[in-house]
């Protein structure tokens, strides 16, 4: 079962999800039915259509996407450990591997449901279109982008460079985390993946920085689908004088054509 883990950093990545992505139950239901396209009332029409033809250039698991198995191998210190993974679309992921810490463990469970849940889909007009958007105003345009605002619960902005989502902020709690895209490859057609991006904690008050993460990402087309094949993580903290690296491999992928559990 995939959980959140709190153990080295202010907040997980896959607590990232609760706000960036939807469950797959809402994707199945939001892609049998027309879009919405409404802007919200307060949003400045050209900062809300800037946002959302970047959201809809990501490149997406299809709605046909069921799941998939693979062998994974995580190396932590340059310690190999492999098992296998069966991941299901609106299920928990199964994960087979054996001889890690309940750390190790939390660690590689976290970044896989990022890995997985950054590439669903779903109508921007009832994730984050849902929200006033305009153009932020105290921040000039960057190498990021424009600075576009949510006027959400999270304080939440983006920024957005050649129709693509660049730079997010969020501030849950007492922490807040900017996630900087550093590289992006193409995919399909119109559609991109971020593959070499940052994400740096901070304290909300004092501005204090008090981790950093840098990730860099591949990915394999099989039957069509893009998948993810590697993940390596570079983890910065003040309690280290020395950066942590981490890698995630899958193999021997293969697409399900169902999500019927096995025999």
């Amino acid at each position: 079962m995939l959980r959140r883990s709190l153990a080295t950093f202010p907040i997980s990545l896959a607590l990232l999800l609760s706000s960036l992505v939807i469950s797959h139950a809402a994707h199945a239901e939001e892609s049998n039915a027309k879009e919405t396209l409404e802007v919200p009332a307060g949003a400045d029409k050209e900062a809300w259509l800037l946002l959302k033809t970047a959201h809809d250039s990501r490149q997406a698991f299809p709605d046909s996407f069921k799941g998939f198995d693979a062998n994974i191998s995580f190396i932590d210190d340059g310690k190999k450990v492999d098992g296998k993974l069966e991941y299901r679309s609106g299920k928990d992921a199964k994960i087979e591997l054996d001889g890690l810490s309940k750390e190790q463990s939390e660690w590689l469970q976290d970044k896989l449901l990022s890995m997985i849940g950054h590439r669903r889909g779903g109508d921007f007009a009832k994730r984050d279109g849902r929200n006033p958007i305009t153009f932020g105003k105290d921040e000039p345009e960057n190498n990021f982008g424009k600075l576009l605002v949510l006027n959400d619960k999270l304080n939440s902005s983006y920024r957005v460079k050649d129709n693509k989502v660049m730079e997010v902020t969020r501030c849950p709690g007492d922490v807040r985390f900017t996630i900087s895209v550093i590289e992006t490859r193409v995919a399909d057609p119109g559609k991109y993946l971020a593959n070499h991006f940052a994400v740096s904690y901070r304290d909300k008050k004092t501005n204090a920085l008090s981790a950093v993460e840098a990730f860099r990402d591949s990915y394999k087309q099989i039957d069509g689908v893009w998948l993810p094949a590697k993940r390596t993580v570079i983890s910065i903290t003040p309690e280290k004088t020395t950066p942590e690296i981490r890698q995630i491999l899958l193999s021997e992928v293969k697409l399900v054509s169902d999500d019927k559990p096995k025999d």
